[in-house]
């Protein structure tokens, strides 16, 4: 009878610490993350951030791994790989979705957003364009965590490039169909090129004009393949953090909460970092490197503007009556 009852005991003993195991095992939860920036351009330092802050709100009861540089997917394969579970989130260019969702698209329609303000209204978290663009994002099975700013998009060249003809026959690496479409108005040919592969390319002569960030000019050395870079900000780029939607759903409430709070404190802090580090690392090509700084004069701009109309009525025709609506949205902030 003793052994028996020493038996239940151990059994039992077996079980609660089975069952605490199994309580520790759910109360941990650890996410995968994949960038296609280095973790030192100010995006990845932004994502770390974020991850620093879900692991001290949530008191290392939720982990992070982020696997930068395109270690596990490129930037063109983020959708799919978040969508399909095969990795948890993602930095995705918000042009990725275009393809599918053409309104979507719209941070990317060439001098739409005519300043940096414009731009911070229209994509913060109350906006109905943000709002929007975010319900149609999670009918792909992916759901937006938090908007990074990349701040404006510039043409990087081995010529100087200055006014709207001199795109004329020029191969061009773009985003999406937006820039594309930008590209096409112009006279040029539009490449879509990730952004991983972009030194490739311009090092190969695949394309003769680029669009890039000057933040990513520093970071991932384009000074070193292009000659001159041409201060256009004629794009005002988004990125977004998504992640599998089923998974977050499958989350408690606590965790969702955690997730929440940090998401938001990274979009507030890199919105207001962005602006600077943009023009640092301007004046770091400036300083540094042996690219030239093209700063257009007034009236250049205005070619420029003039010449990008076509992309502006070609995104309306293809987005149809959400297009129209989000463009008519933005043109509300210009007062």
């Amino acid at each position: 009878m003793k052994s028996k009852f020493v038996k239940l005991l151990s059994v039992s003993a077996l079980a609660a610490a089975g069952l605490m195991m199994s309580t520790q095992a759910l109360a941990e939860r650890t996410v995968r993350v994949s960038i296609q920036l280095p973790i030192k351009h100010p995006l990845g330092q932004n994502i770390t951030y974020f991850k620093e802050e879900v692991e001290r709100l949530s008191k290392g009861e939720m982990k992070l791994e982020i696997y930068d540089a395109a270690q596990l997917y490129k930037g063109s394969e983020i959708p799919q790989a978040v969508a399909s579970g095969a990795v948890d989130m993602g930095l995705v260019l918000i042009d990725e979705y275009a393809g599918t969702m053409p309104a979507v698209g719209l941070f990317s329609v060439a001098f739409l957003f005519p300043t940096y303000e414009v731009l911070a209204k229209a994509a913060g978290p109350e906006s109905p364009v943000r709002q929007t663009i975010d319900e149609m994002i999670r009918k792909t099975g992916t759901r937006v965590l938090w908007w990074q700013d990349y701040g404006p998009i510039q043409l990087v060249s081995k010529k100087p490039v200055t006014m709207p003809e001199d795109v004329k026959g020029q191969k061009v690496r773009v985003l999406g169909k937006p820039s594309g479409d930008f590209v096409e108005a112009l006279g040029g040919i539009p490449v879509k090129i990730g952004g991983s592969e972009q030194f490739i390319a311009y090092q190969r002569g695949t394309v003769d004009i680029g669009m890039t960030g000057t933040t990513a000019i520093e970071s991932r050395k384009l000074f070193e393949v292009m000659n001159y870079v041409t201060i256009t900000n004629h794009a005002q780029t988004e990125f977004l953090m998504v992640i599998n939607d089923k998974l977050y759903d499958s989350m408690s409430d606590q965790e969702k909460a955690w997730m929440n709070e940090a998401a938001l404190a990274a979009e507030l802090k890199i919105r207001g970092e962005t602006k600077k580090e943009n023009l640092d690392s301007e004046e770091f090509i400036k300083d540094k490197t042996d690219m030239k700084v093209i700063n257009l004069t007034p009236e250049q701009i205005k070619a420029w503007q003039t010449a990008a109309k076509p992309a502006i009525d070609e995104f309306i025709k293809t987005a149809g009556p959400e297009g129209k609506k989000l463009v008519d949205e933005v043109y509300k902030l210009y007062d």
